[in-house]
């Protein structure tokens, strides 16, 4: 590692600007004094569409606005009479809101729904609040049979529309189930009643709006509370009158999220309350069997949710969501820009600070343009405008970090030694059948696929099965969670004889003498090479992944680590040259500019071994035990070979450290 002493003036210090903390504060409706892991932690209204019974109206997890592709025309929706901004979505919009609500901005998905099938069964994964019931709402009001009338009004006449799929469009009437109105903080007799309440109350207000194509002269009548199989005797209804239906069912695993992580973390408090067995037993007995029969009048179905749990009956109804739905959810670098400057038109836009902060989201092929997390950059835009916003979109990731233990003997299971060396790592390696695989429903164990789930991760550019964290929120509550674990590893290290504490070694490197901080930042190094030559999950540790893990260490530096440096992994431009300020004299304008440069083992390895193809991991580990005895002078005598990095499941890598 290089180090470059500027002097004052020659860089300016700039104060990037902190999402705030936000208060955390449970839902209080209903049951909300129970201590739980709400899917959406917000209420989700009932769209013209669908609606839920009364205790089912909760804000919409995806009630965030939606965003098109770069290609796409861009609408926002201005009300009558001058404004020179418009307002933030609340969080329980809808696709009507987007289009009737005061001055409310989004960006138009509408081109996406006419390049749908005229059938399909689709299952789309999506993290928290990333826009998921707003595409479901569009939908509805896409496919409805009444919504012909109005459909140019929302949707405009696209050219050859007659030869597209998007000539099915307002032929079916649409039934869509809100599950996150079923909760798991009960008994199963009682979440049996809660279950079949919501079906019962959303069949209801379903076969009200479609009594004249039902042939229902007195609807309110036709469905009474507890008969047995409701669902199954609509669906026949339907298929007696010749119709087809647009099905959507939002938010499939609330539910089971909710008793999987909630018993976990309040064994005590959900030791009576139903199991995740249950939950799913329970779903399938009277949701799934009963919808399954309908299948012959079902043109379109699409189900949400957030993990890729194992429901078997599930599987057998629909696929993944294909690669056409990539931007369904979610904003394009051009689309956040614009809907930042439509709420704050006087407001210079930092798209790298933007990208930083909401993450380049891939969900389906590498070629995909990547996507920023819709309500964190509602969250952000908030704190400039007097519009509040408490979307918390990464609370189901918060309570899965607090369940990782220390340590884990299987490699799949998460544990904080896991997180250190992702930071340090820079990214994880994640096998791409592993995301689509249904796991089970222990809440105890958090694999690497449901950190991705959740939004913690997203893929590299350009790599199918590499990860690295996605935006530094996600950064900064990796770090509350490990920081204390590094602190109790690098705050003192001994060399021999010589003792090095970490703060010393900072304020020496401000008085001229960088030995003491290169030393245990090369030891951090070394640590993190050994480690992972026994596991080999991710791509080599480097010493940006170190400074990160490090530097900004609020255990180790205190209220200073913000400051001291700014957050590394996010940045999206994978930049080698590092800002630092000054640590004994914060309020000076001293900043020291570092050009960080790691060798991998491999790297070393081949230009030793030109002939042959790619070393083993045993190769690699005795490579590394002779650099580690190497003095300086000799390591750096040794030829190195740039080559493309094959895939990490193929070859492993390490680093060592470069001076």
């Amino acid at each position: 590692m290089s180090a470059t002493i500027v002097y004052p003036g020659d860089l300016q210090h700039e104060e990037a600007p902190v999402l705030a903390e936000r208060a955390q504060t449970p839902n209080v409706e209903r049951r909300g004094f129970l201590p739980h892991v709400s899917f959406d932690e917000g209420d989700a209204s009932s769209s013209s569409l669908s609606s839920p019974s009364s205790s089912s109206k909760r804000k919409s997890e995806d009630g965030d606005s939606s965003s098109d592709d770069e290609h796409c025309l861009k609408r926002f929706k201005r009300s009558a009479g001058p404004v020179n901004h418009l307002n933030l979505p609340w969080l329980h919009d809808d696709f009507l809101a987007f289009h009737t609500g005061p001055h409310t901005a989004f960006v138009n998905k509408t081109h996406i729904l006419f390049q749908l099938p005229k059938q399909f069964r689709y299952l789309l994964l999506r993290p928290p609040r990333f826009g998921k019931s707003a595409f479901v709402s569009a939908m509805s009001q896409f496919y409805d049979i009444h919504g012909a009338g109005t459909f140019e009004q929302y949707f405009g006449t696209p050219e050859a529309i007659n030869d597209s799929p998007a000539s099915d469009h307002s032929r079916h009437l649409c039934l869509v189930f809100e599950l996150r109105s079923v909760h798991a903080d009960t008994d199963a007799e009682n979440f049996v009643q809660e279950l079949k309440s919501c079906i019962f109350s959303t069949l209801r207000s379903f076969i009200q709006k479609y009594a004249r194509e039902l042939e229902l002269s007195n609807p309110h009548t036709y469905l009474m509370y507890g008969e047995s199989e409701p669902l199954k005797r609509v669906l026949d209804l339907v298929k007696s009158c010749g119709k087809t239906l647009f099905i959507g069912v939002d938010a499939y695993d609330a539910s089971l999220l909710e008793s999987m992580f909630s018993r976990t973390l309040f064994p005590d408090l959900y030791e009576t309350f139903v199991a995740p067995d249950d939950v799913a037993r329970l779903f399938e007995e009277h949701f799934w069997r009963p919808l399954q029969t309908g299948c012959d009048i079902i043109s379109k179905l699409f189900v949400t949710g957030t993990l890729s749990l194992e429901v078997p009956v599930l599987r057998d109804l629909v696929i993944p969501a294909p690669n056409s739905l990539h931007s369904c959810n979610g904003f394009t670098k051009d689309e956040a820009v614009q809907f930042t400057q439509s709420i704050l038109p006087e407001q210079t836009v930092d798209v790298a600070q933007l990208r930083g902060r909401c993450g380049d989201y891939f969900f389906s092929g590498v070629d995909e343009q990547s996507l920023l997390h819709p309500q964190v950059l509602i969250d952000h835009i908030s704190q400039s405008t007097s519009e509040p916003s408490d979307g918390r979109p990464f609370h189901l990731l918060s309570s899965l970090l607090d369940l990782l233990p220390a340590a884990s003997e299987v490699s799949n299971v998460i544990s904080l030694n896991g997180l250190v060396e992702l930071v340090a790592n820079g990214g994880v390696e994640i096998d791409p059948a592993e995301l689509e695989s249904g796991r089970d429903f222990d809440g105890t164990s958090i694999s690497w696929s449901a950190l991705y789930h959740t939004g913690a991760l997203t893929r590299v550019h350009g790599s199918n099965s590499t990860f690295r964290i996605a935006n530094s929120e996600v950064l900064s509550m990796i770090h509350s969670r490990i920081d204390n674990l590094v602190q109790d590893r690098y705050l003192v290290l001994f060399f021999g004889t010589r003792r090095i504490n970490f703060l010393n070694a900072l304020v020496d490197y401000d008085s001229h003498d960088p030995q003491p901080l290169l030393d245990v930042l090369s030891q951090a190094l070394r640590d993190h090479a050994q480690f992972s030559l026994r596991n080999g999950r991710g791509p080599e540790p480097s010493l940006l992944g170190v400074l990160e893990l490090i530097m900004r260490n609020y255990r180790l530096i205190g209220c200073r680590s913000s400051e001291l440096l700014e957050p590394i992994l996010t940045d999206p431009t994978n930049k080698s040259i590092v800002r630092v300020y000054g640590f004994s004299s914060l309020w000076s304008s001293r900043i020291y500019r570092w050009e960080v440069t790691t060798l991998s083992l491999r790297g070393v390895w081949l230009a030793a071994n030109p002939n042959d193809t790619e070393p083993s991991v045993e190769a690699l580990r005795q490579l590394h035990e002779e650099l580690c005895q190497e003095d300086e002078e000799k390591m750096l005598q040794r030829r190195y070979s740039i080559s493309p990095t094959p895939s990490l499941r193929n070859s492993w890598q390490s680093g060592v450290p470069a001076s």
